[in-house]
């Protein structure tokens, strides 16, 4: 469990990690953007928000940490850690890299399609999907909720993988580049590489007004999860949809990212089970 010596090193590590890779594709953004007339403003909420999501996760790890512990040594340190030995060398890395990755990103994907299935769990999400310009900084727009309802649901991967978790080269490229990358207003097609790794065209496509593009494209690593289940989009070579809610679904940046979700779950309790449909966009 974190100390709060390395809660504080920590948070301060990952800070200066965003503010390094906001630099970064900031500038890479300007050279070929899918949005021309994006300014500086229409990130500017997410680059405030980004550290204060930032410190909720790190108390989520010391607030589930014991829970976690718990559930480590039930499995015996992972299930997987019974069955082999830790990786080593490049290629074993490389090979437990690309396995932790699929197997997460098919954890995250039906945790991210059940959140637009089921209304209660759309109100964790939908503060998510209300950026009207895409963007790097938008990998950063997730309510709190949401935070605690991945951190919760992540124990039985913990059980799984116990303690073996890829190189950190790996581990920083997966869980802290590529949030950039998928939400990247550039302008790229990935051509045959399409159904194998997800880009920020074929992601913009899961973040799109239009209905025909409702429900499709969850994964976050490997589009082929997608084709595999039926949500696969594959968009065309210029297809760059404008993005965001219906305004409808959304009441204001500083309203989605705190009480938004809460007062949503509040009428969806009082609204009883007839409301328990399909969440519309």
């Amino acid at each position: 469990m974190l100390s709060l010596k390395d809660f504080f090193w920590l948070y301060l590590n990952l800070v200066s990690s965003v503010i390094v890779l906001t630099a970064v594709f900031y500038v890479l953004e300007r050279l070929a953007p899918a949005e021309p007339d994006q300014t500086i403003s229409k990130r500017l909420f997410n680059s405030i928000y980004y550290p204060f999501l930032l410190a909720w996760l790190l108390l989520l790890q010391l607030v589930l940490g014991p829970a976690y512990s718990y559930f480590f040594r039930v499995s015996g340190g992972g299930w997987l850690s019974k069955l082999f030995n830790p990786p080593r060398g490049f290629v074993a890395q490389f090979v437990f890299a690309l396995l932790f990755a699929v197997v997460w990103d098919l954890w995250q994907y039906w945790v991210h399609r059940l959140q637009h299935a089921w209304p209660m769990l759309w109100e964790t999400h939908k503060f998510h999907h209300s950026e009207t310009a895409l963007n790097s900084s938008a990998q950063a727009r997730h309510h709190f909720l949401n935070s605690t309802l991945f951190a919760v649901l992540y124990i039985p991967f913990l059980i799984l993988f116990g303690w073996f978790t890829p190189h950190f080269v790996a581990s920083f490229l997966m869980f802290r580049v590529w949030g950039f990358v998928n939400h990247a207003n550039i302008r790229m097609h990935f051509g045959s590489l399409t159904p194998l790794v997800s880009s920020p065209q074929w992601h913009r496509i899961h973040h799109s007004v239009f209905a025909q593009h409702h429900d499709k494209n969850f994964a976050a690593f490997f589009p082929f999860i997608d084709l595999l289940f039926g949500t696969y989009y594959r968009p065309q070579k210029d297809e760059y949809p404008p993005t965001g809610l219906s305004p409808e679904q959304y009441s204001g940046n500083l309203r989605e990212a705190t009480v938004a979700p809460f007062a949503g779950l509040y009428q969806l309790a009082l609204g009883g089970a007839h409301q328990l449909q399909k969440p519309e966009r």
